[in-house]
């Protein structure tokens, strides 16, 4: 239901022919098992520094992306979708059929007593426009990707000074690290956000966030770079700047935090998560306006194609 309700916008706002719908769609299926977390981390990272349909895969905060954007380049090129769409806008489809994938996943394993179940579609329309950048698929630029320690009045900041969103809606989207986890190899983290959730899209986040058996440890096998991250027995993993999303965290410069998870203050956005754990509606309509605001950052006017 979730993909025919993509197909419908793009019918409707579009114009492309039964044909060229086909020609997406397979394309995008041909990438996103196993990749639903990644599809939608790849359209974040694009639209950072404005969505260009290009990344840098030596910085290391893209590490784990580059065999992604290989599968995706080659489905690209062998489809010749360059005809329908840019890179930055089959990306972007990418991203939003993605999402659609994890909701339906999320309603398949509904559990019927759940309030919060079925969860809806995110109504975000997909648009073309977006304008690659003259190396798509890479580049060598730095668009100063966020740092896994950023506290909360800097991860606002940058959301806001990015993508131009409200609090809400930087609170909001954060709620993506719901699906998938982190891998020592790629970012020297180490497990999955929601544990048993990995590839469902929900509030749990939120939820979670209130657990209050939350322990900060050090995962690195190497005393010279520190990797400190928050886990809880049974409930999953969250970073430093998950975690500042409820508690007031004093950090060094290793990341190490100096108040416990009962010690902290909550921080400036513990009210929002509180909102977002209790109501799912609330975070959804706030996370559709925020994916919306960040895959339309760019020198790019957007358009319906009639």
């Amino acid at each position: 239901i979730t993909v025919i309700f993509i197909f419908a916008v793009l019918r409707t706002a579009y114009g492309l022919t039964s044909s060229d719908l086909t020609t997406l769609d397979s394309a995008v299926r041909e990438v996103v098992p196993g990749n639903v977390a990644l599809l939608v981390r790849l359209a974040f990272h694009d639209c950072v520094g404005g969505c260009d349909g290009c990344i840098n895969v030596n910085n290391p905060s893209n590490a784990g992306l580059e065999p992604l954007v290989e599968d995706l380049d080659a489905v690209y090129v062998a489809n010749s979708l360059d005809t329908l769409v840019s890179r930055a806008d089959f990306w972007a489809y990418a991203g939003q059929f993605a999402l659609a994938r994890a909701i339906t996943n999320t309603n398949l394993a509904c559990d019927t007593a759940d309030d919060n179940c079925p969860v809806p579609d995110l109504n975000i329309s997909f648009q073309t426009g977006r304008v690659d950048c003259d190396t798509a698929p890479y580049t060598d630029a730095d668009v100063g990707l966020p740092s896994s320690h950023i506290p909360y009045a800097n991860l606002t900041a940058f959301y806001a000074d990015n993508f131009g969103l409200t609090e809400e809606e930087s609170v909001a989207i954060m709620g993506a690290h719901t699906l998938g986890g982190a891998e020592i190899d790629n970012s020297g983290f180490s497990g999955v956000w929601v544990r048993g959730g990995a590839q469902l899209f929900n509030n749990d986040y939120y939820t979670l966030l209130l657990d209050d058996t939350w322990r900060q440890r050090d995962v690195s096998d190497d005393a010279t770079d520190p990797r400190w991250q928050w886990n809880a027995a049974g409930v999953g993993m969250m970073l430093n700047a998950d975690m500042c999303l409820i508690k007031e965290v004093e950090l060094d410069d290793d990341g190490e935090s100096s108040c416990s998870y009962d010690d902290c203050a909550a921080s400036d956005g513990a009210s929002i998560v509180q909102n977002f754990a209790a109501s799912q509606d609330d975070w959804l309509e706030k996370f559709a306006s925020a994916f919306t605001k960040m895959q339309a950052t760019g020198d790019f006017v957007l358009s319906d194609v009639e």
